[in-house]
């Protein structure tokens, strides 16, 4: 009898769990299948949004192909960053660590002011400059020659011209192209019958070229305070030859003379080269003050007032000798001064 009242109540007891554990799973599968419902549904409405935006796509043009990319946008840009560091080097290019291309605006240095009281004056001399020679070509290159330089100088009112070398009479630059404008006689023909009825003179426009030298006026003292031999070029005139209607040569003429402190500032502005010389970034002034020229005496301070070719006419050898001679003269004054 226990034995049996033992087995009812283990019966009970198990159907008790059974319907338990029932009652605690059928909760969470329902749970379970609405989950499954919701993600279901998402994707449905992610479907249904992609299918719209391709739709969208599809109505809607490309966009033009980007530009291509700048690879120096960083140094260029106004963020902040490695593009402040520098800004855009704009000087000039130089060809050359030194060479300075360009002397305008250059100004010439001062000359020492001389007392009158310590210079003991030695000689005044007239010096001629052959344009012809090599050595003087700088001061004619084809474009640029110092004859033109000067010619734009007087018409601009940079440079004074005079018409003798005291430098007392000025002239315009009408009067000095006039001097230099070479002109000609045309016959005149009549255009039926070809004979001559008359003619006309015709004047020929300016060559810088036609001068072929140049005359400098220089002093040469004794400066006591300094100790030295002083060689000061005073005044600069350009040589003409004067020619005949047949082109024989009749002599030469000096049309005007300028003074050469006034032409300082001009000739230091202008720069001169000379690749064969390895001259560069030297201006005429410098050519002038330094005598980097060739040249030969025509004259110097006599009572007559003679050239040398006055003293010896048509004899060019005797010339030379006598503006060799006048030269030695120089070089043994400044060698022998400091001589006991």
């Amino acid at each position: 009898m226990k034995k049996n009242v033992l087995f009812i109540l283990f019966v009970v007891g198990s159907l008790g769990i059974t319907t338990y554990m029932n009652a605690q799973t059928a909760p969470k599968k329902k749970k379970k299948k609405k989950t499954e419902n919701k993600v279901n549904a998402d994707s449905l409405a992610a479907a249904r949004a992609a299918d719209s935006l391709a739709a969208i796509a599809a109505a809607t043009p490309p966009p033009p192909p980007a530009e291509e990319e700048n690879p120096f946008a960083d140094l260029v840009s106004n963020d902040t960053g490695f593009a402040n560091d520098f800004a855009l080097d704009t000087s000039k290019p130089v060809d050359g660590y030194y060479k300075q291309t360009n002397l305008r605006g250059a100004k010439p240095f001062a000359f020492p002011k001389e007392n009158k009281n310590n210079i003991k004056f030695y000689k005044r001399i007239w010096r001629e400059i052959d344009l012809t020679d090599s050595s003087n070509k700088i001061f004619a290159m084809p474009g640029e020659t110092l004859m033109q330089l000067i010619m734009d100088a007087i018409k601009y009112k940079k440079l004074i011209a005079y018409q003798d070398e005291g430098f007392k009479k000025q002239l315009t630059y009408d009067k000095v192209l006039k001097i230099f404008t070479d002109s000609s006689i045309v016959p005149i023909f009549d255009s039926i019958s070809g004979e001559q009825t008359g003619s006309k003179t015709v004047f020929n426009d300016f060559n810088a070229d036609s001068v072929t030298k140049f005359e400098i006026k220089e002093d040469i003292y004794f400066d006591k305070t300094r100790g030295r031999v002083i060689t000061q070029v005073i005044g600069l005139s350009p040589v003409r030859r004067l020619k005949s209607s047949a082109g024989e040569v009749l002599g030469e003429q000096h049309p005007f003379w300028l003074y050469y402190p006034q032409c300082r500032n001009l000739f230091a502005a202008r720069e001169v080269i000379d690749p064969q010389r390895d001259i560069y970034n030297e201006s005429y002034d410098d050519m002038f003050v330094q005598r980097r020229f060739k040249s030969r005496i025509v004259k110097e301070s006599n009572p007559a007032d003679l050239r040398i070719r006055d003293k010896y006419p048509s004899d060019e050898a005797r010339q030379k000798k006598e503006s060799d001679r006048i030269e030695r003269e120089i070089q043994n004054y400044k060698r022998n001064l400091w001589k006991y």
